[in-house]
């Protein structure tokens, strides 16, 4: 009866917020003005489940952050992430930070049931787990916000079921800005953040996700790649084809650790890096 009670508050909010802002007489009254009102009060409403239980700090309108010029750190800090997980490579990648005491993040997606396991372990030793996706597939999940929070939710409530933990951060799949939600990224970012989530793309690109980028060609990215920055977010893949990622990371590590770099999780408490919108 509560939450009712605080979804009606909400609902009441919202539509008389909408009808204010449509009958002020500075806007011009249009039916695709109060059209796109409740087209938002729809998906504001939906999914009460999925805000983050604690907000982040960096929980805004994230639009005007630039992803190259990260130097304004005392130490030098890396965040190795890892999208498309868990799969068979999940083990191979967690023996390696293991075997060198690092955590990374990975933002995975709706797996299959035997490799959960991977995801549960991934928890267990102390790694980051943010939502990715539940199908990645772009035209499907940028289609409209109601359509993103559909695929973040059956990716949320995966994790969830599995782990017991409630993400706080994610990373939308492609990137915050791709060639597939040009129309709805603004909105899906602004509806996100209002939750309480935060987002990260990348500013180190070790490019494996091409089939055909080798070992060294990926080592040689992601070192080049942080070179001039004291903070880098590192994107790399988890996925079934992805053992050339799994060859390289060892020579990743031990190469960053030589040059100075610090190692750390994301959590919601890091400034995100990510793309500049338009």
């Amino acid at each position: 009866m509560k939450s009712k009670r605080i979804a009606l508050t909400v609902y009441l909010v919202i539509f008389f917020s909408c009808v204010w802002m449509c009958s002020d007489e500075s806007n011009i009254y249009t039916p695709d003005i109060y059209e796109t009102q409740i087209d938002k009060l729809s998906y504001q409403l939906k999914y009460p489940h999925i805000y983050a239980v604690v907000y982040s700090p960096y929980a805004v309108q994230l639009t005007e952050v630039a992803t190259t010029e990260e130097t304004d750190t005392e130490e030098k800090m890396v965040y190795l992430t890892f999208d498309d997980g868990p799969s068979p490579r999940t083990a191979e990648i967690l023996d390696i930070l293991k075997k060198h005491d690092v955590k990374a993040t990975f933002f995975v997606v709706k797996a299959k049931d035997e490799y959960t396991p991977h995801l549960i372990r991934a928890v267990e030793e102390g790694h980051t787990i943010g939502v990715h996706s539940a199908s990645h597939k772009y035209k499907e999940i940028y289609a409209s916000v109601n359509a993103y929070l559909d695929d973040f939710t059956r990716c949320y409530n995966y994790i969830y079921d599995n782990t017991g933990y409630e993400r706080t951060i994610f990373r939308f799949p492609g990137g915050s800005v791709n060639n597939y939600n040009a129309s709805t990224r603004k909105e899906i970012a602004e509806e996100m953040t209002r939750r309480g989530y935060i987002y990260f793309d990348w500013n180190v690109e070790s490019n494996d996700s091409s089939n055909n980028t080798g070992a060294q060609t990926i080592y040689n990215n992601v070192i080049n790649g942080c070179k001039g920055k004291n903070r880098a977010v590192v994107i790399m893949h988890d996925a079934i084809n992805k053992k050339e990622t799994v060859a390289a990371l060892d020579n990743i590590i031990t190469q960053l650790k030589a040059d100075g770099w610090h190692f750390a999780p994301l959590t919601n408490e890091v400034r995100p890096v990510i793309f500049r919108m338009k």
